[in-house]
């Protein structure tokens, strides 16, 4: 993997414990806090980090692809991350120590990472006129 692509990867792997801790802590504060909620953010949060992953390998390997077998490389790589994310949804719904609540707050971990690092970044970046 490319350094810079890998380093991104890293980053928000790393935001995505303290977006976990932060949603817990909320939970907490609103009393909807349960074991099951725990485990399903965990659990969420590990398939949101195994999927950004994926993707970004999908994305390194399909800008080295023609248009044409780029374009059908990544639908199916699209397709592969959409059913382990609803594998997982359905393996929460199934199992009594999941909650499908806290694993859909985990699935949404990386998304909330990124957009958090992108606005804290473009407030902090120095303004040319």
């Amino acid at each position: 993997m490319d350094v810079k692509v890998a380093k991104e990867v890293k980053a928000v792997s790393m935001g995505v414990p303290i977006f976990d801790a932060v949603a817990v802590l909320l939970l907490i504060a609103i009393s909807q806090f349960s074991i099951p909620m725990l485990i399903g953010i965990i659990f969420g949060s590990v398939v949101a980090v195994l999927n950004f992953r994926l993707l970004a390998l999908t994305l390194e390997k399909a800008v080295n692809l023609p248009p044409g077998k780029a374009q059908a490389y990544t639908g199916v790589r699209y397709m592969i991350r959409l059913t382990i994310t609803a594998a997982a949804l359905i393996v929460s719904i199934k199992n009594p120590n999941l909650h499908i609540i806290g694993t859909a707050i985990g699935l949404i971990s990386t998304q909330v990472v990124i957009f958090i690092k992108t606005f804290i970044v473009s407030k902090f970046k120095r303004k040319e006129v």
